[in-house]
């Protein structure tokens, strides 16, 4: 056995570099013929530029490359392994989509046996994938679960799903080799450990005459830690391992479980039958600045990270490492090693940004990110932006959120509701959409429509009625003409087709538009596999296409190619493990986060796992360990974690944990000293040996408040007086006056900056419509009857209210659902129409205009009347309310004057059609529908009767409509002349006893955040 070929690179050096360079100098060369095996393609990658920049370095202008491979990904057909090595060892792997989907149609098939519920193909789909992990990890593992005698117990034993799942998989396991044997072809985890044996039989055999290096892997999979054995032994052959813990005691290392960060290279040794100490340390080491430093720090981190049983004798292992250094070896390993705990997560991703921004400004000076947190990564690179610094992001983003991914999700909705206004939106909004017309033309002629007809409640279009929308309606036919199901590849057949033609443009062809850049190209994948492969499953509607379509498109990772920043990165902790920079970040350390909480899937449990002899979740930690402990082992590395979270507090991870563990066990209590004084010094001690990065958390917190922040003022604009009237000129309505009144600042918002609220599209029923709806039901049958309360003309009644809810835009069914409603109130008011008209009251008009202009000020006063009516030469007005109306108190108070101000139009002659005349009567009639709710309540005198408070005073005594209406034209001058003076203000809802929950201009005024400011913010 030629131990001498199994080296270590320690934690903490620039890995590729020191690899480059050393390999160079031991086979000089010979490397160019050599072949080297590293775990990802990115580490292939980035040890092609290490070669090529030591080239330059060393002044070559050019440099050969050995071969560089993945070797998770070993393929027969590349050199060096073909012609001839490995042909015809190894079949090919199964297409990955057919094999979800084969797999999805046994599931499918199954379900219809044991159910009576359908099963729809994305959820087929979805039960497949947890049985096709089981398939891959007992590939990866070489083991045949049917073969155990555990897994017949778990099959007759278990809960009932656990039995389900059981016999689910024993007819895969049954039905699938055979299926594999007639399309010649092997599962993709089979493949790749029979290619590594058949790699490490033919080297065993006949050793290549090239050197051959692995490096980089820690060997978890069992086929790998063979092959890492074969080449070990070969004359030319080499293993480099990234970061085995020389310092180890025996002690400890005997202890090292499946969660330790040493777990998976102390199985490799076992593999290889290597013992430890026979390992060297790699003797070309490049770049690594204070090398003492560092290896103190892989010292610290050690321990720090040493297996649970062993930590008993961490007060003594404390001792023993502060006396194997002459220096303070806590204080010099822990130097450029920061945490950093903001207290939200928003926090904690600007912080992050920092660094990296702040990175930059040293030239040549290089950071990154390392994070398994995807949000948190999405984050950081957000906050970038705002410097014009653009990371590229090794997680990649899934196809469903990028343009294509959205198109297409639209197109498909869009199938569902054709005249949806959303759905329209959404295509119409799309930067593919074109359908025939230039680029953002269809664009800007849906804007115009949506605009006129589209805002508020939903649009039934006629046909023929928008000539855009009947375009894209054609556009779409292929979809719309499958009908209600049809099968999965037809479904995709038709919505390339349909995305090719709708973004189409006059000059181009949709395809090229659709396709295009990384993310069309991964889609077309998509839909390329499901029309080659999708016969396999059920027919289904658009929806259930739509689901699985997005399942694929979510699962599909589009990682950047465009040009990025070259000295900074966001990385996963597998792309960053052989990767170093200058500046390391590792973020997201919360449990549940890093490391990621463990996923055993549905179908079984951990201990079937076990006795199954599948991989664990405990393996998992243990090589989220290890990638923690090579990257805090570099130079100057920033710990970061939130506090808080979008879910609530959060837990520090294990690892941050027992490091803050290990640096308080630094410090001892003294014999007199108390528990809170010792814990202070304890977290002083924490602190100054584990830098808080405080400068970084405080630039964040005050990155935004350039001085000094002062409150806002509210809200109390005082416009030009030529402007306060600029929209329709000098004028109000009756029911405006109330408005201006209680919230000036509406007034403001419409009259002078002449905004109007935004409707939703298809925006919901709201009391409004509902009570519009009744107004104009009631203003029909008035004008269409000349007896309104004869008892037989109530299904009449009825039949305009039906008509109306329906002409508001109520589907069939909500008119349905108010046909009690209806009933009710349509005999409620055929009784009241025939008591006025016994109390000798004649209804001479409905919904009347009336207009006149208030003397010497040039103002004019307008409204609608709902109803009114007359007896004898005295008028009677009636407002009609589905909701609260204003009670009489309110009236005589000034704050609600729309009858007092209908009563003085009236005695001005201002009534459309009607002559002047007084007012008797001013009331308001409830028209709710409810059984008890229907009233008619009088504010004007006689028939007003106030409630008496003790010490009321005579100004409440009740007034008529005569002295109402007085009242309230003076109140009216007096709102306009003072509001003609500059220094009038247009506060927002001012008055707190007459507030509105929900006012049109309240976003605009901030009232929200003044209310929640408390009273004392008026002051």
């Amino acid at each position: 056995m030629i131990v001498a070929n199994v080296y270590n690179m320690p934690s903490g050096v620039p890995f590729l570099r020191s690899l480059a360079s050393g390999l160079s100098d031991h086979f000089g060369d010979r490397l160019g013929d050599g072949l080297i095996l590293l775990p990802t393609r990115r580490a292939t990658r980035a040890l092609a530029k290490a070669f090529v920049q030591q080239a330059y370095e060393g002044g070559q202008g050019a440099a050969l490359l050995p071969r560089l491979r993945p070797l998770a990904d070993v393929n027969p057909d590349e050199p060096p392994f073909e012609p001839g090595e490995l042909a015809g060892r190894v079949r090919p792997a199964i297409d990955p989509v057919q094999r979800r989907f084969e797999i999805a149609q046994l599931v499918s098939r199954y379900h219809e046996r044991v159910s009576d519920l359908p099963l729809d193909p994305a959820a087929a789909v979805h039960m497949a994938d947890p049985l096709i992990s089981i398939m891959d990890d007992a590939a990866l593992e070489e083991v045949r679960i049917q073969d155990q005698a555990e897994w017949a117990n778990i099959c007759e034993q278990s809960a009932i799903h656990f039995q389900d799942a059981g016999r689910l998989y024993q007819i895969i396991e049954t039905y699938w080799p055979e299926r594999l044997r007639e399309i010649d072809v092997m599962e993709p985890n089979a493949r790749r450990v029979a290619l590594l044996d058949a790699l490490a039989e033919v080297w065993a055999e006949s050793p290549p005459d090239y050197p051959v290096i692995i490096a980089g892997s820690t060997g978890t999979l069992q086929a790998t830690a063979r092959l890492m054995r074969v080449v070990a032994n070969m004359p030319d052959g080499m293993v480099v391992l990234p970061g085995l813990q020389e310092e180890l005691p025996d002690a400890v290392w005997s202890r090292v479980d499946a969660r330790h960060p040493q777990s998976s290279l102390k199985g490799l040794l076992s593999v290889m039958e290597v013992d430890r100490s026979a390992v060297r340390t790699w003797p070309w080491i490049v770049g690594a600045r204070d090398v003492q430093r560092l290896k103190n720090r892989r010292k610290i981190l050690a321990e720090a990270l040493v297996p649970v049983d062993a930590t008993g004798d961490w007060v003594g292992r404390i001792e023993t490492l502060k006396a194997s250094t002459k220096t303070n070896i806590f204080d010099e390993a822990l130097e450029g090693l920061s945490l950093i705990e903001a207290r939200t997560d928003a926090e904690e991703a600007l912080t992050i940004a920092l660094i990296l921004r702040e990175a930059l400004e040293t030239p040549g000076r290089t950071a990154a990110l390392v994070t398994p947190d995807q949000l948190l990564a999405h984050r950081v690179r957000a906050r970038l932006s705002r410097w014009d610094v653009d990371v590229g992001m090794s997680q990649g983003v899934p196809v469903a959120q990028m343009p294509v991914g959205i198109f297409l999700s639209a197109l498909l909705d869009l199938v569902e509701d054709p005249d949806g206004p959303e759905e329209l939106a959404l295509v119409f909004n799309h930067p593919l959409c074109a359908i025939g017309f230039e680029k953002a033309e269809a664009k800007a002629k849906w804007r115009d429509i949506e605009r006129r007809k589209y805002r508020g409640l939903r649009y039934k279009p006629r046909p023929g009625d928008d000539e855009l929308i009947g375009l894209l309606h054609d556009q779409i036919a292929p979809l719309l003409d499958l009908g209600d199901r049809a099968s999965p590849e037809v479904w995709a057949t038709a919505l390339i087709s349909v995305a090719e033609a709708v973004a189409r443009t006059d000059a181009d062809l949709g395809a090229f538009r659709v396709w295009r850049g990384d993310d069309g190209q991964q889609a077309a994948r998509c839909l390329e596999g499901i029309v080659r492969h999708g016969s396999s499953l059920p027919e289904t509607d658009a929806e259930g296409f739509a689901k699985l379509l997005n399942s694929f498109l979510r699962g599909t990772i589009v990682r950047p190619t465009a040009a990025t920043h070259p000295r900074l990165s966001i990385l996963g902790p597998l792309e960053a493990r052989l990767l170093d920079a200058d500046v390391i970040i590792l973020g997201g350390l919360n449990e549940g986060s890093w490391p990621a909480a463990a996923d055993v899937g549905p179908f079984l449990s951990r201990g079937m796992r076990e006795k199954l002899r599948l991989s664990l979740p405990e393996r998992r930690y243990g090589l989220a360990a290890h990638d923690f402990a090579e990257l805090a082992a570099n130079s100057t590395v920033y710990l970061t974690r939130s506090l808080k979270d979008d879910s609530g507090p959060t837990v520090a991870s294990r690892w941050v944990w027992r490091l803050k563990t290990l640096l308080r066990g630094t410090v001892k209590k003294k014999d007199d000293e108390s528990d809170d004084a010792f814990l202070t010094r304890q977290n002083e001690r924490l602190n100054a040996l584990v830098g808080t990065g405080s400068q970084f958390l405080d630039w964040a917190r005050a990155l935004d408040l350039i001085d000094q922040p002062k409150a806002a003022e509210r809200a109390n604009p005082t416009p030009p007086v030529a402007k306060r009237w600029a929209r329709q000129g000098r004028k109000i309505s009756i029911t405006g006056v109330s408005k201006w009144i209680r919230d000036p600042y509406s007034i403001y918002g419409r009259e002078v900056l002449r905004l109007q609220k935004l409707l939703a599209l298809a925006a919901p029923h709201n009391a409004r419509q509902f009570g519009t709806a009744m107004h104009a039901a009631i203003e029909t049958y008035l004008k269409t009857t000349s007896e309104p309360g004869a008892s037989q003309n109530q299904p009449a009644l009825e039949a305009h209210f039906r008509d109306a809810l329906s002409e508001a835009g109520y589907s069939e069914a909500e008119v349905f659902k108010e046909n009690a409603r209806i009933e009710t109130l349509a005999q409620q008011l055929i009784d009241w129409f025939a008591a006025r008209a016994a109390s000798h009251y004649a209804v001479v008009g409905t919904e009347v205009d009336a207009s006149a202009k208030l003397p010497d000020l040039d103002f004019e006063l307008h409204g609608i009347l709902d109803l009114v009516e007359r007896s004898g030469t005295s008028y009677a007005f009636t407002d009609f309310k589905t909701g609260q109306s204003a009670t009489g108190a309110t009236v005589y108070a000034g704050f609600d004057l729309q009858l007092p101000l209908a009563a003085w139009l009236a005695e001005q002659g201002a009534l459309d059609g009607l002559s002047a005349g007084p007012t008797s009567q001013l009331s308001y009639v409830r028209i709710k529908g409810s059984n008890d709710d229907f009233e008619q309540k009088f504010v004007s005198a006689p028939d007003y009767v106030p409630r008496r408070s003790k010490g009321q005073d005579e100004a409440r005594e009740p007034k008529d409509a005569k002295a109402l209406a007085e009242q309230a034209v003076a109140i009216l001058r007096e709102l306009v002349t003072r509001f003609d003076q500059i220094d009038t203000a247009y506060p927002s809802q001012p008055r707190a006893q007459y507030t509105q929950d929900y006012g049109e201009y309240d976003d605009l005024a901030r009232r929200a955040e003044w209310m929640a400011a408390g009273p004392e913010a008026d002051e």
